[in-house]
């Protein structure tokens, strides 16, 4: 069965990159907006939701309810790459060969039992481990994951930011597996800076918020993230689960 591949946007019209790094994709956007995404998206499905689903948690949440089986991508998705290769071979997966990868792996996941599944989270060839590249536990990042019918799985309205984490937590509380394959990286652009999207929610207070919020109902699992050079803001966060 298909699986249906869907980039959340949020008045980002003409600047929509991901429909070039995956095939048949389909936006979502809010009902006031299609339009102008229209315009700007020839040829490129376009999904509604009402205007009254404001934010990325509220959007996710009506997605997986409306399409059941899915695979959410962000709008500034560049292309998808392979981290396992060897000097001077091709890391840039071709858009169709993209979207047959999500096919596969949805396959893959549905077959082992899981319901949450997605990629590496880290473009680091050193991340990866060739013995083991699949996970089985830990964390799917929000900018590309999916959800497959069937499980416990929502997002929270009252988080702003961290969406992913709740759903990486919430599916470890309820299904404990996920299957991650580590492979491949979804790469983006300007993922903090570009305007629109996330971008117009998301401020230091709203992560604290969050953070507080993550550890109010998932416990000291959820841990600040200690010592990190590259960190963007004091309330980065790591996850240590028991299995």
């Amino acid at each position: 069965m298909e699986i249906k591949v869907v980039i959340p946007s949020h008045r980002r019209w003409d600047r929509v990159l991901t429909t070039m790094a995956v095939d048949n994709a389909i936006l979502c956007v809010a009902e006031s907006q299609k339009s102008i995404y229209e315009k700007c998206n020839k040829g490129i499905e376009i999904v509604t939701h009402p205007d009254s689903i404001i934010g990325l948690a509220r959007k996710r949440d009506w997605i997986i309810k409306h399409f059941g089986d899915v695979f959410m991508l962000d709008d500034d998705i560049t292309h998808l790459t392979r981290i396992y290769t060897e000097k001077g071979e091709a890391t840039m997966v071709d858009p169709d060969d993209a979207y047959t990868l999500i096919q596969v792996t949805a396959q893959a996941a549905r077959e082992a039992g899981a319901y949450l599944f997605g990629y590496s989270s880290s473009p680091a060839p050193v991340s990866f481990n060739s013995l083991k590249p699949i996970q089985l536990s830990g964390y799917v990042t929000g900018c590309a994951h999916g959800v497959l019918s069937g499980s416990k799985l929502w997002y929270n309205p009252e988080i702003v930011c961290n969406e992913d984490y709740w759903i990486s937590l919430l599916n470890a509380y309820h299904h404990r597996m996920i299957w991650k394959d580590t492979r491949f990286y979804w790469a983006q652009k300007d993922t903090f800076t570009n305007r629109g999207g996330l971008a117009e929610f998301r401020n230091l207070e709203a992560e604290e918020k969050d953070f507080h919020l993550l550890r109010q109902v998932f416990g000291d699992v959820v841990e600040l993230r200690r010592n990190s050079k590259n960190a963007k803001h004091p309330f980065q966060k790591t996850l240590k689960l028991p299995f």
